[in-house]
């Protein structure tokens, strides 16, 4: 199974990052291809939530939240139609996990899973997929560490101004 993952240092304690993360319905805040996000399940948060995000050209993704260990760990799923046909290379799950780090820091780690099918796809996932993802993995980081940067230069008021609840 092909996976990448990608890590860094985010300027925030474990549990004001969790709280974005844990936030769905604000996750284009951190994911800066989805426009909009529409929660489809009835319950908003926890393991078994689905969400549909808009993008800029009009498209929609489904997913489910696949795995929650507050304030450790979520994991997000894309929703596939049977219909959907099946690739060499299919993303499986995005994955944040958390742990802290000196000075009310944390460490944050984001992997991609997917699955490769045939010889084909096995090399794709092995020589191409891994840079690709990692670019998106890398992006993704860069824009969740730009919500905290935003709410430093802010005094913390930019969490008030996204309604994101506080906690997780």
């Amino acid at each position: 199974m092909p996976r990448v993952s990608v890590s860094r240092i985010m300027p925030a304690p474990q549990a004001r990052i969790w709280s974005v993360l844990a936030d769905i319905a604000n996750a284009r805040r951190w994911n800066t291809s989805w426009t909009r996000i529409e929660i489809t399940s009835h319950q908003t948060h926890g393991a078994g939530t689905a969400f549909r995000a808009h993008t800029q050209d009009g498209q929609t993704y489904d997913f489910l939240v696949s795995d929650w260990a507050a304030p450790e760990c979520i994991a997000f799923s894309p929703i596939r139609d049977e219909s959907e046909p099946r690739y060499g290379v299919t993303l499986e799950s995005h994955a944040f996990r958390l742990r802290p780090a000196e000075d009310g820091q944390t460490y944050v780690e984001l992997t991609a899973h997917a699955t490769a099918r045939g010889i084909r796809g096995r090399l794709v996932g092995l020589f191409l997929w891994p840079g690709h993802q990692k670019h998106g993995l890398e992006t993704a980081l860069d824009a969740l560490e730009s919500v905290f940067a935003a709410e430093a230069d802010d005094g913390g008021s930019a969490a008030v101004s996204e309604g994101s609840p506080p906690g997780g």
